[in-house]
């Protein structure tokens, strides 16, 4: 049988899949980070061709594991990336593994387009779940350290209200710079 036609399916399913839980999951949200949805598409894609391409030879799996490794280690590790963007990443590498993987097994075409619209499901869900309730999270390096203290949670609150133009649901401080009298917080606004 012609190769093309072999994977023709499973690469047009991980694409869908791709485009649903990253154009329409990720993408879609205030949070998101545009830049990353590039990358996200990409690997998936070049994740299933590596994969489906290379499943007669024995290292099929170890071998596509290690090249992605390679790729990820030089491109991302000197950058911090924030965790729910490594979730995402680690769902555009794991997608098309999987997806290759079950072509290669007993599962039928039906089977994994199942599977594929669950995680997608799944995905968008956790994540619109999460951001309704913590709201969406930015780091903010504040001086007025008074009313850092548990007793001025309020004062606190509504001065970051005020400040940012923003409806404050809740604060984490990170760290307290004694020398310079200044805090850096986590601040969870309202998604609009």
């Amino acid at each position: 049988m012609n190769i093309v036609a072999e994977i023709l399916p499973g690469f047009a399913l991980t694409l869908a899949t791709a485009l649903v839980v990253f154009g329409l999951g990720y993408a879609t949200t205030r949070r998101s980070r545009p830049e990353y949805l590039f990358t996200y598409l990409i690997f998936t894609a070049m994740a299933y061709l590596t994969t489906s391409l290379l499943r007669d030879v024995q290292l099929t799996l170890g071998f596509s594991f290690g090249l992605l490794a390679v790729f990820t280690i030089m491109r991302f590790r000197s950058v911090m990336i924030p965790m729910r963007e490594m979730t995402y990443l680690y769902v555009s590498i794991m997608l098309p593994f999987a997806n290759a993987l079950f072509f290669a097994t007993r599962a039928t075409f039906t089977d994994v387009v199942i599977l594929n619209a669950g995680l997608a499901i799944f995905l968008m869900v956790v994540d619109r779940l999460l951001l309704a309730y913590y709201g969406v999270a930015q780091t903010i390096h504040y001086e007025k350290i008074d009313l850092i203290r548990t007793n001025n949670r309020q004062e606190l609150i509504a001065d970051l209200n005020e400040r940012t133009g923003e409806r404050v649901k809740r604060y984490i401080v990170e760290e307290i710079d004694f020398l310079r009298d200044t805090a850096t917080l986590t601040v969870y606004f309202e998604e609009r």
